[in-house]
């Protein structure tokens, strides 16, 4: 018997002497319970159980002859795909419960911390794919104001579109600097396509009609910056020298500093462009370039 087949299918939940009854019904046909606890290398009263169980669960048929009982694996195939049902209901229900949970006990997560034990800086380090849900929920606790300072790389949250909006219906505004790099790609009907001039004035266009108010900037040394209501200040490192998995998000729960970076954010700003401005620098250049 194939011991690496035995460990896989112990994988999916069953123990070793099902693992190794259910390999020997493959093994043989129109068995005793006999002949399978041999072919399994198991006890006689093991397998008597395991066969009872088995056939409560559909796997496998109990055939009763006159003289003794017999057992028969029923089609693999309806075996399998009953197997991968049973596996992804599991999969549902787990899934299911853990979010249950989750939404129920988020909102108790240092319910009772101490004013005096709340940190003004905190550190993410590392690759980790729900890492701007950190960020989510502080914008979704905006009140007044959002600046952003951002170099585009990759596609916009949905969830992000979301708190903004909410933040509108607050009475909120958002205001932008967006770096003219081109480091990313969006979806078409075409497909993905890698975004020029024209298309980066196309997206930020996008953004202004939802009430963005838009700059451009030749270069920002960040890929991202956020400030909240001039109190919060989040901050995505980029270092070129170090890994994508390794880099480290910053937020700082420290008004001065706010203030100080917002001051530095609107010299950014007066120093950066209108979409209209960089738009006619980018006819001017391909004139010129002609």
């Amino acid at each position: 018997m194939n011991e690496e087949i035995v460990q896989n299918i112990e994988s999916l939940g069953f123990t070793n002497y099902e693992a190794k009854v259910f390999c020997a019904l493959f093994n043989g046909s129109f068995m005793t319970t006999t002949e399978i606890a041999g072919e399994a290398k198991i006890p006689r009263s093991s397998a008597y159980e395991i066969l009872k169980s088995f056939t409560k669960k559909g796997i496998c048929n109990e055939i009763l002859t006159s003289s003794v009982v017999r057992y028969e694996l029923i089609d693999p195939k309806v075996v399998e795909d009953k197997m991968e049902k049973d596996i992804n209901d599991d999969f549902r229900s787990k899934i299911s419960k853990l979010k249950y949970s989750f939404d129920k006990l988020e909102p108790l997560f240092r319910a009772r911390e101490a004013e005096a034990e709340k940190v003004d800086v905190e550190l993410i380090k590392g690759f980790n794919k729900h890492r701007h849900s950190k960020f989510l929920n502080l914008l979704k606790e905006a009140e007044k104001e959002v600046l952003f300072m951002i170099r585009l790389e990759g596609n916009i949250s949905p969830e992000l579109d979301e708190a903004v909006s909410n933040l509108y219906k607050k009475g909120g505004i958002v205001r932008s600097i967006y770096e003219a790099s081109y480091n990313f790609r969006v979806k078409t009907p075409e497909g993905w396509k890698k975004v020029d001039e024209a298309g980066l004035v196309d997206i930020v266009k996008k953004f202004e009609s939802f009430g963005e108010q838009v700059h451009i900037a030749d270069k920002i040394y960040q890929s991202f910056m956020v400030i909240i209501d001039r109190k919060i200040v989040y901050v995505s490192l980029v270092d070129p020298t170090i890994p994508k998995y390794n880099r480290s998000d910053v937020i700082m729960n420290n008004e001065n500093y706010a203030l100080s970076m917002a001051e530095y954010f609107e010299t950014c700003w007066n120093k950066s462009k209108t979409i209209e401005e960089f738009e006619k620098n980018i006819i001017k250049i391909a004139n010129e370039n002609q």
